[in-house]
């Protein structure tokens, strides 16, 4: 206070006036002329106010304690209650992330296994086709007498005329669907050959 007093007497000596001190400081012309006749006096009060106005804060700080009432029961058990709602809405959150993370993890699992199942299909397709044109599929036995006919139409592949060739490659594969059979169970590999012939 003794400092604040000092720099507005310098501010006085200065040529300020008391309410634009008072207005630059944020307090009452009063209050600035308290202090600077507190340091006019030697500053022999104990505060720039004197006496009572220490003791009639004091006053003003009993009364305010004194109306702090302690909280009521009812008070007290509606903090518990809101306190309890808390904790509810905090361990449902948490619940849900929960949750949220074990559909994630079972989609994911879920993709995975159709992933698979896929895969697992076009592998059994791949074989499929692999043993019915790769040579990889059960020997089928034919007829002598288709066989001798399918034999004949062949030579007549070679034939001069072209309408001749034309109709023996029709009628081939007629002969190959009526059968049915596909060109890689009629047709033996070079291995297959040897191998038969052994």
């Amino acid at each position: 206070m003794r400092s604040a007093a000092e720099d507005i007497a310098a501010a006085q000596e200065q040529g300020t006036t008391q309410r634009k001190i008072a207005e630059a400081v944020g307090r009452s012309a009063a209050w600035v002329n308290a202090l600077l006749k507190w340091r006019a006096g030697g500053y022999q009060e104990g505060t720039a106010f004197g006496p009572g106005a220490k003791a009639s804060r004091q006053r003003a700080e009993l009364v305010q304690a004194s109306e702090r009432k302690p909280a009521t029961s009812s008070e007290q058990a509606q903090a518990a209650a809101a306190r309890a709602r808390a904790e509810t809405a905090k361990a449902d959150a948490a619940k849900a992330k929960a949750d949220a993370q074990k559909a994630k993890a079972e989609a994911a699992k879920a993709k995975a296994d159709a992933r698979r199942a896929r895969a697992e299909e076009n592998a059994k397709a791949y074989n499929f086709f692999n043993g019915a044109f790769c040579g990889t599929s059960r020997e089928k036995s034919i007829e002598r007498h288709s066989r001798q006919k399918l034999i004949k139409l062949l030579g007549m592949l070679g034939s001069n005329h072209p309408g001749e060739r034309e109709n023996a490659g029709v009628m081939i594969e007629k002969q190959r669907a009526a059968m049915g059979l596909v060109w890689d169970e009629l047709i033996i590999a070079a291995d297959e050959v040897g191998a038969r012939a052994a």
